[in-house]
């Protein structure tokens, strides 16, 4: 991607989310997947809820994807991630489970979980593993080709949004789900 084409895609982005446009667009690499995720940070005012395997290998190692994190959980964002393939290696090692780490040790609230779930969207009949970023109840984006990053995405549809956000806090607050502890990760206990 050009300079030019991600400055444009950026523009697109934002004026959809600054219009509250409910319309759904597509996108398939991981400069659009940054550009969208970091919009839904800066849209947010309450929650980010994200489900993805580890997020230490390709899109939250994005300092773009990093900085936007900082500034959402900044302005007290609470951020909530589920992970269904977590590394501790790669963790210790990541950015972003860094970053992660400095807040919670200042106390600001943020969670992340491993789980053994394997969500699908439920009109898919080959129940292909999707990844997604929910915005507070009403922006998101997703992942319904992992391999291809290539995703659903749409800032202002408060219906699925929240059915989404139903369906996460289910895997969320399972008792098979597990907390990370990121203060123990980072010798923050010590």
């Amino acid at each position: 991607m050009t300079e030019k084409e991600r400055f444009e895609y950026q523009l697109f982005v934002k004026r959809m989310s600054d219009n509250n446009d409910s319309g759904i667009f597509y996108n398939s690499s991981p400069d659009h997947a940054v550009i969208v995720i970091a919009q839904i940070f800066r849209r947010s005012k309450d929650t980010v809820r994200i489900f993805a395997k580890n997020l230490c290998r390709t899109i939250g190692n994005i300092p773009e994807y990093i900085s936007a994190l900082s500034d959402f959980i900044e302005r007290n964002g609470k951020v909530r991630i589920l992970l269904n393939g977590f590394d501790e290696e790669c963790a210790k090692s990541s950015n972003l489970y860094k970053r992660l780490a400095y807040y919670k040790s200042i106390d600001k609230d943020i969670i992340v979980k491993t789980t053994t779930a394997v969500p699908y969207r439920a009109s898919d009949e080959e129940k292909k593993e999707v990844h997604f970023t929910l915005g507070d109840n009403d922006s998101y984006r997703v992942e319904t080709n992992i391999a291809e990053l290539t995703a659903e995405c749409c800032m202002n549809n408060v219906e699925f949004t929240q059915e989404t956000v139903e369906f996460f806090d289910g895997m969320f607050n399972d008792e098979n789900a597990k907390e990370v502890n990121l203060l123990e990760l980072f010798g923050y206990d010590e």
